[in-house]
């Protein structure tokens, strides 16, 4: 039986993938700095990324390593000890995972790993492409030295994949558990010009994309994880609301921006700043989205 390595297996994506994964047949392994373990069919293993301490050796038939772990964005205030935990979370992890596997005389077949949207410039006009130079602010930044340390595992000749993943809804975690108490309360209205694009895409399709970078040999490379249809923040929000039965307010209600900023300082970029990521790459790599337009996609969470 092949066997799967997974970082950050008890956050969002990771969970739900475990929960497809155990009905495909695989011997599931995750990293957790909580120590080794057996938990519903799963092995959990021990690792230190910080002290650079891993052991791969018993695990048989190593398969595939789904490198999902990080500090998340917006766990905390933009201090300048939080970012360095962003990034170290991601750096450190990967550079260990890297030595590990250097190591193995029997390699696995493929890498994937998580990376986000926030590579991109802000704001732009156009759809942004996987060959698109990143943008300039810290997230950017991160997301460059992280993507720099994943294309190392090519130097393995492993087959390596970056997806670079938009906003993922589910109501779970991520901006949808966070916005879902504000509009329960009928307080959801956009916030600054309303006008910033949100890339984002279902969490169904996004654990359909991991496996097909598992299954599929010639799924390698970058790719943008998001859905076909982008839409405003404005758009996004009449769209929540819709679905959730709650008063749509006149377009002219917004949360001024100066708001946005003295509350979450900045991390505000995450809210004010929008990011247009193209997905034609991943549709011609012959991906079927199941939920390519935003409205069905609220709606089979909700509904």
């Amino acid at each position: 039986m092949k066997s799967i390595l997974i970082t950050g297996g008890t956050g969002l994506i990771g969970k739900k993938l475990i929960s497809k994964l155990k009905k495909k047949q695989y011997s599931i392994y995750v990293l957790t700095r909580r120590g080794s373990y057996v938990k519903d069919g799963v092995n959990y293993l021990g690792w230190d990324p910080d002290n650079s301490k891993l052991d791969l050796k018993n695990i048989n038939n190593l398969f595939s390593i789904i490198h999902l772990a990080g500090e998340s964005i917006n766990g905390s205030r933009w201090t300048n000890s939080y970012k360095k935990k962003i990034l170290d979370s991601r750096i450190l992890t990967t550079k260990l995972l890297f030595e590990t596997i250097k190591k193995l005389k029997q390699k696995p077949e493929n890498f994937i790993s998580a990376s986000a949207t926030g590579y991109y410039r802000e704001d732009t006009d156009s759809a942004q492409k996987e060959s698109d130079p990143n943008g300039q602010g810290f997230l950017s930044g991160v997301v460059k030295k992280w993507e720099d340390e994943v294309l190392m595992f090519n130097n393995l000749k492993m087959k390596t994949t970056v997806l670079r993943i938009g906003l993922v809804l589910s109501k779970d975690g991520g901006i949808l558990k966070s916005l879902y108490p504000i509009f329960k309360l009928c307080l959801g209205v956009p916030v600054g010009t309303g006008k910033q694009m949100m890339s984002w895409i279902h969490e169904d399709d996004m654990i359909d994309i991991i496996i097909k970078g598992i299954e599929d040999t010639s799924f390698k490379g970058i790719f943008n994880c998001v859905a076909p249809e982008k839409v405003s923040n404005q758009i996004f929000t009449i769209a929540l609301a819709k679905t959730l039965g709650r008063f749509r307010y006149p377009k002219f209600f917004r949360i001024p921006s100066f708001i946005i900023k003295l509350l979450f300082g900045g991390q505000s970029v995450l809210i004010l700043k929008g990011l247009n990521v193209s997905s034609k790459k991943i549709i011609n790599s012959n991906f079927k989205f199941k939920y390519s337009k935003l409205l069905p996609a609220l709606r089979s969470l909700y509904n």
